[in-house]
């Protein structure tokens, strides 16, 4: 269905034999698959003027909505690479994206100035020139698609370029594993920073479903995000399960739902009890399933649908998509027995194509290693993992600093870099923490430099922070120490601070 084709030819390919169809609706509009190719054609007409030669990064800084989609194809058709900015980031985050991608071409549909004051910028509504004809370059399945930038250990983010053909393999696989349809109707959830949004968008316009785009401040409630569902008669919904955990609440018995076909998780460990109480309170024919994945390796690796017969479904890993291959391996990269703990690794058409401008990083995190069958380019991805015998994989934790924070892979290194450079601080360290209903969070412990009072610290900690780092990188709590505890190397204590907060 997919293989030799990028994702704009898909998608027009669906334009051409449904083109009445609905694609995209949101608060304000509502686009057919035919609109929808016309306006982004349109789109990137406008955008060949100012980049003639395919294979450039343009940026998008966008409200969701429509005009998130049509830019989207636009860029795609007009050769490029989209690079997403978040209206919502702080402006030195998107400046350092910016300037990390060499964007200096930007669609919008709001004023830039404050936040990239020399781009140049193109409305997203901008006609062509009269007598301007649509110029589109070939297509090439291994030109890059787009570049979503993740958190860094080094303290700034990481770019992971990713090209039409990984999506299309993604989407290749998925369809081997749902029942896709065009009578469905998707929820765009996620910021398109988050690449959740790439399986939102594309698993529906790949099968002329309907994509419904949830404007933010829905997505923040989740009774208005029930609302929105049930308006929009959405039958596949895609969520981080922490946010499901809310959502099932507000889902109570005798409130309405949507007839959903699938609720498919990602991001963080399923939450076996809200997915128990959906089922009780609503029945029907729902089917859940947990994936597994990195952005590093285009979205999903693996999945594992939930029993509907369990009172307490398995929540392992699963088993890899169709091409997809896994391997936990030793610190010898050797595999592991089953049992035994080890790092996983994935193999097969989704790995992205690295990250933007780190070559080194890249070789480190991509190897190459004779598996059995010959040499292959590998994901080494820090997930640690066991195999069952059977097969199937249980998740371990991390290897380093990593976690994830409702869905997002955080680097506590970039945390810790940037609030330790407060002014007043001489140490801090930064924990991850469960609370008792299994919500992960932050916590910062610090100690202020001799002669800097305590009160008000934090708080400067804090506003420090948000110059440079997303909402969901703030922590919770800030715990102020007079020094903190030392393992006998000099390190800070991070089991001792770690007890504190259970």
């Amino acid at each position: 269905m997919t293989a030799g084709l990028c994702l704009h030819e898909l998608f027009t390919r669906q334009a051409e034999a449904t083109p009445d169809a609905v694609a995209v609706v949101d608060e304000r509009d509502e686009l057919t698959y035919r609109e929808l190719d016309e306006r982004s054609t349109r789109l990137a007409t406008v955008l060949r003027r100012y980049r003639p030669e395919p294979g450039g990064r343009i940026g998008l800084y966008l409200r969701r909505g429509t005009g998130q989609v049509v830019a989207i194809l636009a860029v795609l058709k007009a050769g490029c690479a989209y690079v997403p900015f978040d209206p919502d980031y702080p402006r030195e985050r998107i400046r350092y994206m910016a300037a990390d991608a060499a964007v200096d071409l930007v669609v919008s549909d709001q004023d830039t100035g404050p936040v990239l004051p020399e781009a140049q910028v193109v409305a997203v509504e901008e006609q062509p020139w009269p007598g301007e004809e649509p110029a589109l370059p070939p297509s090439t399945p291994d030109a890059p698609a787009y570049v979503i930038y993740t958190s860094g250990s080094s303290g700034t983010p990481k770019g992971v370029v990713v090209s039409h053909r990984n999506v299309t393999a993604l989407l290749g696989a998925c369809d081997q594993v749902f029942d896709l349809r065009a009578d469905d109707v998707w929820a765009l959830f996620h910021s398109y920073c988050f690449d959740f949004s790439v399986w939102e968008l594309w698993g529906a316009l790949s099968h002329g479903a309907r994509v419904a785009v949830a404007p933010a401040d829905v997505a923040r409630s989740p009774e208005a995000t029930l609302g929105f569902l049930v308006e929009h008669g959405v039958t596949v919904l895609n969520q981080v399960p922490s946010v499901f955990r809310y959502l099932s609440r507000a889902a109570g018995p005798g409130a309405a739902v949507p007839a959903l076909r699938y609720v498919i998780f990602g991001g963080e460990p399923v939450d076996a009890g809200s997915v128990r109480d959906w089922r009780r309170h609503h029945g029907g024919p729902t089917e859940f399933v947990s994936m597994y994945g990195i952005t590093e390796t285009t979205v999903f690796a693996m999945y594992r649908r939930l029993d509907p017969d369990s009172a307490e479904p398995d929540l392992g890993l699963g088993t890899p998509l169709p091409g997809t291959e896994i391997f936990v391996l030793d610190e010898h990269d050797r595999p592991v027995a089953p049992g035994v703990i080890g790092e996983l690794h994935q193999a097969g058409p989704q790995l992205a194509q690295g990250y933007l401008n780190r070559p080194e990083l890249t070789g480190a995190r991509y190897p190459v290693l004779d598996l059995g069958g010959g040499p292959r380019r590998v994901y080494r991805s820090g997930d640690l993992a066991s195999v069952r015998p059977d097969g199937t994989l249980d998740y371990a934790g991390r290897a380093d600093d990593q976690v994830k924070i409702n869905g997002f892979r955080i680097e506590i290194g970039e945390i810790e870099h940037v609030l330790a450079a407060t002014d007043g601080v001489l140490d801090l360290v930064v924990l991850p923490t469960t609370s008792r209903i299994g919500e992960q969070s932050l916590v910062a412990f610090y100690s202020p430099r001799p002669g800097v009072a305590v009160d008000g610290l934090a708080a400067r900690i804090a506003a420090h922070g948000r110059k440079s780092l997303p909402a969901f990188m703030i922590p919770g709590r800030f715990v102020a120490m007079d020094g903190l505890p030392l393992t006998p190397s000099g390190k800070a204590d991070k089991r001792t601070l770690a007890e504190q907060v259970r």
